[in-house]
């Protein structure tokens, strides 16, 4: 219960909100975090007239007490569910977006029920370690020896710009004839801000910022309503580039690939979900080659 608690007084912003909330009084609640916070050794609040903030070691908890609270539904789902078995499937929103729809057509007819959670590539991993998710996909090689990963896809990068920029004519295009003009890079990993270094010039002002962007449908509206050029990988611009609201850039990026991974626990290795999923790899294969 005190993890509930704690959670809620992150989620709402203070320990009067949270209470009314979890229906419970305030002092049970500033209780119940005091007690916590002696547990732990730690201040995870500090709090003030504006509500209660967290440290940065209440920041550190909150993603442990998330997946703890996870496991405990995990369990009691597995524990009550007796004719399908539960396949909780991961991805980054980029990815979710195009693979979710495909993983659940491929275990349609089977006794499974998927749970598809939106999480960066960092995330996806760590909840396969703890448990809290059966199967991923990630852009990061993973090296721990507990997962087992397949290859998916290698995508190649695209820049985009509207069809009205004054970029959308040119024709072979370097890093260094952006510097007029804001870009925003995809950020599907650390290796995604050297790209972005790549755009650093001289000459560029503040009025053309280069940015980053753990979303790349934010890097397309940028693009297509606001002037800025985006480096997305181009299994996602197809859709854009098809519907006119943006166009391909001649612009190179040689070496530049995303290694898409479908990741798996060992120990989740014979569910039901996972074994199905695997024998349809070409399906998920498919659906990240973009139309």
């Amino acid at each position: 219960m005190d993890l509930v608690v704690f959670t809620a007084v992150v989620r709402t912003g203070s320990l009067g909100a949270a209470a009314a909330e979890l229906r419970l009084s305030a002092p049970s609640v500033s209780t119940r975090i005091a007690a916590l916070e002696r547990k732990l050794g730690t201040r995870l609040f500090v709090r003030g007239a504006r509500g209660s903030t967290t440290t940065p070691a209440g920041e550190r908890l909150l993603d442990y007490a998330q997946r703890c609270l996870d496991l405990l539904d995990e369990a009691a789902i597995g524990v009550s569910t007796q004719d399908t078995q539960r396949l909780v499937l991961a991805a980054p929103a980029s990815l979710g977006e195009l693979v979710f729809p495909a993983a659940l057509r491929a275990v349609s007819g089977h006794a499974v029920t998927v749970h598809c959670r939106i999480a960066h590539s960092g995330e996806v991993i760590g909840r396969l370690v703890d448990g809290t998710v059966h199967a991923g996909v990630v852009v990061p090689k993973v090296p721990l020896r507990s997962l087992r990963s397949e290859s998916l896809a290698r995508a190649s990068l695209v820049a985009l710009a509207g069809p009205e920029h004054p970029l959308a004519g040119r024709r072979g295009l370097r890093a260094d004839d952006l510097h007029r003009t804001g870009v925003i890079v995809y950020r599907w990993g650390r290796e995604a801000q050297d790209l972005a270094a790549s755009f650093d010039h001289p000459d560029r002002g503040i009025d053309a910022p280069v940015h980053t962007t753990g979303l790349p449908s934010t890097a397309i509206q940028l693009a297509a309503e606001s002037g800025y050029v985006a480096i997305v990988p181009r299994f996602v611009a197809a859709r854009s580039v098809r519907d006119g609201h943006t166009v391909a850039l001649p612009l190179r990026f040689t070496g530049w690939r995303l290694d898409i991974q479908f990741v798996y626990a060992a120990a989740a290795a014979n569910r039901l979900g996972v074994r199905t999923l695997l024998d349809n790899l070409p399906t998920l294969r498919a659906a990240l080659a973009g139309p």
